[in-house]
């Protein structure tokens, strides 16, 4: 997948502990970062709507959950949908450290996991 293909929609699990968080902060930082690759992105914690009607036709759709709970898979198997592209962190390398903020470096391995399967 090159910059100028299809919209990528980044759907990530944005929970409360650890991972969940580094997910929402991965996710924000690659959305500013890379406005043209991530057109969206959306944070399953804080919808509006059901997920169903958040999703277009023709987005590319890369989901991250940050552990082996995978709140944002099951929300996308209660509907149907298989994203192009499934990321779990914890699966990444990531140690889930309870209510700890997300380092730094942490979002650097996540955001690299991500960009490297939206471009390939």
């Amino acid at each position: 997948m090159n910059d100028g293909d299809r919209p990528v929609l980044l759907l990530t699990c944005s929970g409360i502990s650890h991972t969940g968080r580094l997910t929402t902060m991965t996710g924000i930082s690659l959305r500013c970062r890379y406005p043209v690759l991530i057109s969206r992105h959306l944070q399953l914690s804080t919808l509006k709507r059901p997920l169903d009607e958040e999703l277009r036709e023709g987005d590319y759709l890369v989901a991250v959950d940050g552990c082996e709970e995978c709140c944002a898979g099951k929300r996308m198997d209660a509907i149907g949908k298989v994203p192009e592209s499934y990321i779990v962190a914890t699966r990444e390398g990531i140690i889930k450290r309870g209510m700890e903020e997300a380092r730094y470096d942490e979002i650097e391995t996540l955001s690299r996991v991500i960009t490297e399967r939206i471009r390939t």
